[in-house]
């Protein structure tokens, strides 16, 4: 009965905590930014690639090549898009991991930050652009802003 209890309040605290009533209007005409781990952060890159179903999205705060899925940065933003223009808000469905959607923040190697508060906005699709904002909260952690770049296509 206890572990019933305890599953149910767990249950009801990521429901409270999901979406944080964020809206589209929320994210800032610029470029990604905010913090992580409490320093500020500003995105000078984004590697967008197409793995079928949906984006997969690393942004850098750094200037990387285009395309490079194998870059790498001590601190770093992750998520994965629909490839549907449309709102998103930020969730994490325990039972339906496909019905979730998060972003990670990179804080240090090895370590990460899960957001479940904010939302993704996929403002435009074409066949070779992508135009997406994001706005997410977690601990130390925030971004809020908007990007343009290229897709890549997945390398095997």
């Amino acid at each position: 009965m206890k572990i019933r209890l305890a599953i149910l309040a767990l249950g009801t605290t990521l429901l409270a905590a999901c979406g944080g009533g964020f809206s589209v209007d929320d994210i800032e005409d610029q470029a990604p930014q905010g913090t992580v781990a409490g320093a500020s952060w500003t995105m000078k890159s984004a590697v967008v690639t197409d793995d079928g179903d949906r984006f997969s999205v690393s942004l850098f705060p750094m200037e990387v090549p285009a395309c490079d899925s194998f870059a790498q940065s001590d601190t770093q933003i992750l998520f994965s898009a629909p490839k549907t223009a449309g709102e998103y808000p930020l969730k994490l469905e325990l039972t339906d991991l496909n019905g979730s959607q998060t972003i990670t923040f990179v804080t240090a190697p090895g370590q990460n930050v899960v957001a479940s508060e904010g939302i993704l906005n996929v403002e435009s699709v074409s066949a070779d652009k992508v135009t997406i904002g994001l706005l997410a909260e977690a601990e130390e952690n925030t971004i809020n802003g908007r990007f343009t770049t290229s897709i890549c296509t997945k390398t095997n």
